[in-house]
C-alpha cells in the first residue's frame, strides 16, 4: 500500500482539487479512490478530471481508482445560473424558475403542503401554491447550494432507478471504465438489480456500491448487500430519513452485515466537515473516523472536504494519520456470520496462525485469486499485515482496491496454470513487493486460476 495504511481513503475531485498538482498531492498524502458526483459540474468536466486522475497515477506507479456517483432515484435541487442562494425565512422560490428539480418526474407528484428536506436538513421548505403554480416557502433560512440532495417529509416521490438522461451519462463514462458506480438513494434491491442489469446490457464490468439514504434500503439490507459490490453508509440523508440518534446504531449494523459478508464498506458525510473552512478538524470528528475504523469500515471518505474546501489536502493527511494510529491501536473483532464454506475455513485457519504468531515472523498474506472472493474473506478478518492478491483477471484488481488492507497485483500466472510459490516470490521481489527473508502465509487453489477452489495453506520463506 503505497500510504502504510490498510483503510482505503476516497476523496471527491472538485473546483478546490482539480488540477493535476493537486491530483498529485492528494495522492501522495493518502488517496486510494477519487469519487466522481455527477450532481456537480457537467459530464464533459467529469471525463476531463477522470482523465488527469489515470494520466497522474500512471506517471506516479500507483494504482488508483475512479468511483462515478449516479444520482440514481435521488431528487435533486439546482439553481439556474448560480451555485448558492442565500434564503431568508418565509422567502417564496418560484418552481422551476428560481430553482427547479430533477429528475423530472418529481413536479407531477408535488402538492401543496409537501415539505422538503435539503444539504442534509441544512435548509426546509414547505410546497405553497396551486398545482399548476407551485413555490416553496422557506421555513428555514440559511445558504442554498445548488446540486443538493432533497428528502421528502412523510411522502414517497416514485422515480425511475436511472432515467433516459443518467442512462446515456452512464454509457459516456463506461468509456473511461470506472473501477465503480455508486448508486445513490437507493430505496430497495431492485433498484440495485435494475442499474446492474443495464451495466451488464452494455458490457460493463463495473462494480457497483449502494449508498444506504433511505429507510427502505436499510429495511432491504440483506438483499442489497448481496447484490451489490460494495455499500456506502451515506450518513446525510440517512440522518433526515431515520432520524439522527439512530445513525450510530445504522451504521455498526451496515458494517457488521458487511463484513459478514465479505463486500466492502464505506463510511461517509462530514467526516471532517469544519476542515471545509478550517485547518484542522474538531474533536469529534477525529472521534467520529476512530470509530469507523473501530466498526470495521474498508474505507473512509471525504465530500465538499476536498471538492470546494479550503484545505483539501491537509483535510486528507488527517485522515491518514487518525485511521493509521487506529489501525494499529485496536485490534477490529472478526466478522460474525459467515458461511463455512472450504474457502472460508481455509481462510479462518490462516488468520489463526497470522494472531498465534502475533508479527513475530510472518509479514505477508499472499492469496491467488480469480473472483476475488477469498481475498475479501481475508480483509474481513482485518489481519494487521497486508494482503497481497495476485490476478490476472483486470476487473478483480480494478475491484479489490476497495477492500481493507487489500494489495491487488496483476500477474500473468504460467500456462500450465499449477502453483510454484518460488517462481512467483521471485517475480514478486523483481517488483519490490516481496523481501529474501520474509516468512509469507500463502493460500490458493490446485491451479493459480482456480475460482472457488480454495484448498491449500501453508507458510513459505522467501528466498
Amino acid at each position: 500500500m503505497h500510504s502504510g495504511k490498510f483503510t482505503k481513503i476516497i476523496a471527491t475531485l472538485g473546483p478546490a482539487s482539480s488540477s493535476e498538482k493537486d491530483i498529485k498531492e492528494l495522492i501522495s498524502a493518502g488517496v486510494n479512490f477519487f469519487r466522481f458526483n455527477l450532481k456537480h459540474a457537467d459530464t464533459a468536466w467529469h471525463l476531463e478530471h477522470i482523465k488527469k486522475v489515470r494520466d497522474v497515477s500512471g506517471n506516479l506507479g500507483i494504482s488508483i481508482g475512479v468511483i462515478v456517483d449516479l444520482q440514481g432515484p435521488e431528487c435533486v435541487l439546482h439553481i439556474p445560473g448560480s451555485t448558492e442562494l442565500e434564503l431568508k425565512k418565509d422567502e417564496l422560490l418560484k418552481i422551476p424558475a428560481d430553482v427547479f428539480l430533477s429528475p423530472p418526474e418529481v413536479y407531477s407528484q408535488l402538492d401543496p403542503g409537501d415539505v422538503l428536506v435539503v444539504d442534509d436538513g441544512k435548509i426546509e421548505f414547505v410546497v405553497d401554491g396551486k398545482k399548476e403554480d407551485l413555490f416553496l416557502n422557506v421555513l428555514s433560512a440559511g445558504l442554498l447550494k445548488s446540486g443538493k440532495g432533497v428528502s421528502f417529509i412523510k411522502k414517497k416521490i416514485s422515480v425511475p432507478t436511472i432515467n433516459e438522461e443518467e442512462k446515456e451519462k452512464i454509457k459516456e463514462f463506461l468509456k473511461v471504465a470506472p473501477e465503480f458506480f455508486a448508486l445513490s438513494f437507493v430505496r430497495n434491491h431492485e433498484d440495485v438489480e435494475n442499474l446492474s442489469r443495464f451495466l451488464t446490457e452494455n458490457d460493463s464490468s463495473a462494480g457497483l456500491i449502494s449508498k444506504i439514504e433511505t429507510q427502505g434500503a436499510v429495511d432491504d439490507l440483506d438483499l442489497i448487500v448481496e447484490k451489490s459490490d460494495g455499500v456506502m453508509v451515506a450518513r446525510g440523508d440517512l440522518g433526515v430519513e431515520v432520524s439522527l440518534e439512530k445513525i450510530t446504531y445504522y451504521q455498526k449494523k451496515i458494517i457488521e452485515k458487511c463484513r459478514a459478508s465479505a463486500k466492502p464498506v464505506i463510511v461517509a458525510t462530514q467526516m471532517l466537515e469544519s476542515m471545509t473552512t478550517n485547518p484542522s478538524p474538531t474533536r469529534a470528528e477525529v472521534s467520529d473516523i476512530s470509530n469507523a475504523v473501530r466498526d470495521g469500515a474498508d474505507a473512509v471518505m471525504l465530500s465538499g472536504e476536498t471538492a470546494v474546501g479550503k484545505y483539501p489536502v491537509e483535510s486528507v493527511k488527517f485522515m491518514h494519520k487518525i485511521v493509521s494510529f487506529n489501525e494499529k491501536a485496536f485490534r477490529v473483532p472478526p466478522a460474525l456470520e459467515f458461511s463455512e464454506d472450504r474457502t472460508f475455513s481455509i481462510v479462518k485457519a490462516a488468520v489463526d496462525i497470522i494472531r498465534s504468531d502475533n508479527g513475530r515472523s510472518i509479514s505477508k498474506i499472499l492469496v491467488a485469486t480469480e473472483t476475488g472472493k477469498s481475498a475479501r474473506i481475508f480483509s474481513s478478518f482485518r489481519p494487521e499485515i497486508p494482503i497481497i492478491a495476485l490476478t490476472q483477471n483486470e476487473d478483480t484488481l480494478k475491484k479489490l482496491g476497495l477492500s481493507y488492507g487489500v494489495l491487488p497485483h496483476k500477474i500473468e500466472f504460467p500456462e500450465h496454470g499449477l502453483v510454484d510459490v518460488t517462481e512467483i516470490a521471485h517475480e514478486l521481489q523483481k517488483r519490490g513487493i516481496l523481501s529474501k527473508g520474509e516468512n509469507i502465509v500463502v493460500v490458493h487453489g490446485k491451479r493459480w486460476q482456480d475460482p472457488g477452489n480454495t484448498n491449500s495453506l501453508y507458510i513459505f520463506n522467501v528466498s
